[in-house]
């Protein structure tokens, strides 16, 4: 099994890519960026299912807990400067900050809580 770190790291790059790819695709096709967060979503549960299947359920959900923050931050940072696409009103409400940022991890954990009872 790989260790908690690495799989963190993948999910890391996980997350990037898919908020790269989010963000080109929004602004290319006009759909509002935010909608892609329920993917995001669905990131967050397999890795926490992931995590907790070799090293337990706290250890999961801190490692979800890190996946949201590094979404929170490195995913609106990708999304800014690939002009994803983004109404000027939701602008406003996802300027990174600590509370977006704790909320974030927050509703990574929730989501991973959810897949780990689910599945």
């Amino acid at each position: 099994m790989e260790s908690v770190i690495t799989i963190i790291l993948i999910g890391f790059a996980v997350i990037m890519i898919y908020d790269i790819i989010g963000s080109l695709l929004s602004r290319h096709f006009g759909f509002e960026y935010v909608w892609w967060a329920f993917g995001s979503f669905i990131i967050y549960g397999i890795f926490t299912s992931y995590i907790d299947s070799s090293s337990g359920l706290l250890t999961a959900l801190l490692g979800s807990f890190l996946l949201g923050v590094f979404d929170a931050t490195a995913g609106i940072l990708i999304a800014t400067k690939l002009k994803a696409h983004i109404k000027e009103k939701d602008k406003e409400v996802i300027k990174i900050n600590f509370s977006l940022i704790f909320q974030m991890g927050i509703i990574a954990v929730i989501m991973g809580l959810i897949a780990v009872l689910a599945f």
